[in-house]
């Protein structure tokens, strides 16, 4: 009984060292180590000022030292590893340096669009063909509830150049009193504006009473000396003739404003006089606010519509005024 006990603790101990022999062993793989000291050496601020050359040689020879300091097993994962490092500045400074670039020449480009301003290449033009005094026209005032519709005309020499005339629209009411100054007191130029009132604008509608403005401005151009009518050609912005105007000797340019600087000059004159009127009525009707608005239909405006009811001066053919009787504040309390 002893003697089959011994076989088989034998036997248990026979197959047990036979299963273990029958794995593979694990292979123990020693723990690399990773020297990233080289690569430090490469600071940003030094590739600010390294070409793209100077920079590629630097990584390489930081990869030789440190592949010289590091003869273990891991030398070729550290030199790798260095060759990494090193690069990553001369990429990145790469990157930024054309980032750089771009943003400059955006700059540039939105520079030179915010300062394009009105030429004289279709005066030129006109000067070319024999037309020696060009005049050009807009008018201000359309679209407000109140107050007129005003056009300017005005013809600038070609010896002339005014600097900073621009679409009145694109000024400070600052900056186009200055140069409304600048332009009338030129030598040279001659200029004339006609004004057209609400009551007239009612009777006529506001297209009409635009093209009669027009036209009256032109027929005041007239030569200090003689008295004789001056312009032989004229450049309208819009795009609608007035019927006085020969197209043999005018002609409508779309944006006209911004794109002409004669026609620029006669769109700051028309609103000059245009809001220099309405401040004047903000006097007589203070109510109203016209300094403001100048008489444009703002929320202040049609609320004190609402409050006041029309006066003198407001279009009756313009909503909210027109084919209805404005209820005032007056009205429901009395």
């Amino acid at each position: 009984m002893a003697g089959a006990t011994v076989m088989v603790r034998r036997s248990a101990r026979l197959l047990a060292a036979a299963t273990l022999s029958s794995r593979s062993p694990e292979k123990v793989v020693p723990q690399k180590r990773i020297k990233l000291v080289p690569a430090v050496r490469v600071r940003s601020r030094n590739c600010e000022t390294l070409s793209k050359d100077e920079i590629s040689k630097k990584g390489d020879g930081l990869e030789k030292e440190a592949k010289s300091e590091d003869t273990s097993s891991g030398s070729a994962l550290d030199a790798s590893a260095t060759a990494i490092v090193a690069e990553v500045p001369t990429e990145l400074t790469i990157e930024l340096r054309e980032l750089r670039v771009k943003q400059v020449a955006l700059r540039v480009r939105s520079t030179k669009a915010e300062k394009k301003l009105p030429d004289r290449e279709m005066e030129m033009k006109l000067w070319e063909l024999g037309f020696r005094h060009v005049a050009g026209v807009d008018e201000a005032g359309r679209g407000p509830l109140a107050g007129p519709v005003v056009a300017a005309a005005c013809i600038i020499p070609a010896s002339v150049m005014i600097p900073g005339v621009n679409d009145s629209k694109k000024l400070t009411e600052g900056k186009r009193e200055e140069l409304y100054s600048q332009i009338i007191s030129t030598p040279g130029v001659i200029y004339a504006v006609h004004v057209i009132d609400a009551a007239t604008i009612d009777q006529i509608n506001i297209l009409q009473a635009t093209l009669q403005a027009m036209v009256g401005c032109v027929n005041k151009l007239t030569s200090k000396k003689t008295g004789e009518s001056v312009p032989d050609y004229i450049l309208v912005d819009g795009n609608r003739l007035p019927d006085g105007f020969s197209e043999k000797k005018a002609q409508c340019v779309v944006k006209g404003d911004a794109e002409c600087h004669v026609i620029a000059a006669a769109s700051i004159l028309a609103k000059v006089t245009r809001d220099r009127m309405m401040l004047a009525y903000d006097k007589k009707w203070p109510e109203y606010g016209f300094k403001a608005h100048k008489g444009y239909g703002t929320s202040a405006h049609i609320a004190a519509l609402l409050k006041n009811g029309p006066c003198d001066i407001h279009r009756r053919s313009f909503a909210p005024l027109k084919d209805q009787t404005l209820i005032t504040d007056n009205d429901v309390m009395g």
